[in-house]
């Protein structure tokens, strides 16, 4: 399939005047500047015949008087034209040569730069046509088209990345709606045939199923309006110890039910610039990882200054990242080994948490980091600009 719509795109090609394949081939690339070496070729002789005549014949006048003793007038007249004439004919010798040979080299400097352009040319239309990997050979000189080319092959590459993580994002999504619509249906579908009352428990839980089903559009189009540059931000001075202390209040009570404590370590007087609503938001996130997979024990959230930014800090000591799992951690709909979460259906998280964060955090002008900390446990860096007072 591939194929044949590479050979219509070339055919659609050969078709337009400026393709090298064309009609028009004649004022391609290659032939405009072979013309254009030769006709440079040729002037550049011409004028350089010109200069040298001109400069004989002056000198051959400037020695008129001594060496024409025993030559008459019109005998040196007929010497210098016969001399001139000579000269010309010459130099006219010498620019049908010169322009034959930068014609060659012109033809063979021409063919070494057009034909990366021929690839990249037929490499495009192969894209176009819907073929992926495509790879082209890399010229070995290191100049533009080599970088161009490398480039080209950067694209391909960054363009099959891409196509493979949208069929994932596509199966990801499909996946986490078809849970909770199968749930849905089967519920209904039990009450509809009177083996299941339609009583207040069954429709608790056919409306917990439709808020998992709402968090998870609206977790995609926040993540969406985040990536797409597209969300409103109001950015102002933040006081960061105030927000921590209140979110740590906010979550006491649910860390004390997963058998966790919470503790704020900050600077005085730590001020960044950030949404405060999407700030809340982001470490909310993280507080809600932390609680949902970090093992019993203390939590900590601390503020420091780092340079010209403040750095915020969600620390747990729980086991921490598996290995393959550190790398993956803002990937959207990446969950960790479900045995490690608290959530006893294991659907209690969209898995687009940390992509949230992150995708927040960036559209502030900040980062959000993850690693595993030197004394154990999970941590969370994120970075904001600082405002001076």
């Amino acid at each position: 399939m591939h194929r044949s719509r590479h050979r219509e795109h070339l055919r659609h090609l050969e078709r337009w005047p400026g393709h090298p394949r064309g009609k028009r081939r004649r004022w391609g690339l290659r032939s405009r500047l072979g013309r254009a070496f030769a006709l440079t070729a040729l002037l550049a002789v011409i004028l350089t015949t010109g200069m040298t005549v001109g400069t004989t014949m002056r000198v051959l006048e400037q020695f008129r008087p001594e060496t024409s003793v025993t030559l008459t007038s019109a005998e040196w007249d007929v010497l210098v034209q016969q001399a001139g004439r000579t000269i010309m004919s010459g130099a006219i010798r010498a620019a049908l040569v010169s322009t034959l040979l930068s014609t060659v080299v012109a033809a063979l400097v021409t063919r070494q730069l057009t034909r990366p352009l021929l690839r990249l040319a037929d490499g495009a239309g192969r894209l176009q046509a819907g073929e992926r990997g495509v790879t082209l050979p890399v010229p070995p000189r290191h100049d533009e088209l080599r970088t161009l080319t490398l480039a080209f092959n950067d694209l391909t590459v960054s363009l099959a990345r891409q196509e493979a993580w949208r069929r994932g994002l596509v199966a990801d999504i499909a996946h986490d709606l078809r849970t909770p619509l199968s749930v849905m249906r089967s519920e209904i579908e039990a009450m509809q045939d009177g083996i299941q009352p339609a009583d207040g428990a069954a429709l608790a839980r056919l409306h917990g199923e439709v808020l998992l089903l709402a968090r998870l559009v609206t977790d995609l189009r926040l993540l969406s309006l985040a990536e797409g540059g597209a969300l409103s931000l109001h950015v102002q001075p933040v006081e960061v110890g105030a927000m921590l202390h209140a979110l740590a209040d906010t979550y006491a009570r649910r860390a004390a039910y997963a058998g966790m404590t919470l503790s704020v370590h900050t600077a005085p007087d730590l001020t960044v610039l950030a949404d405060a609503d999407r700030l809340r938001q982001t470490l909310q996130n993280l507080l809600d990882n932390a609680l949902r997979y970090a093992a019993p024990g203390a939590a900590l959230l601390s503020a420091a200054p780092a340079g010209d930014r403040v750095a915020l800090t969600v620390r747990d000591h729980g086991p921490g990242f598996a290995p393959d799992s550190l790398s993956r951690a803002f990937e959207r709909f990446y969950r960790a080994d479900a045995s490690r979460t608290r959530d006893p259906h294991g659907r209690a998280s969209s898995g687009l948490g940390l992509a949230i964060a992150r995708a927040l955090i960036e559209a502030q002008g900040g980062t959000l980091e993850a690693r595993n900390h030197p004394q154990g446990g999970a941590e969370f860096t994120v970075t904001l600009p600082t405002h001076s007072a």
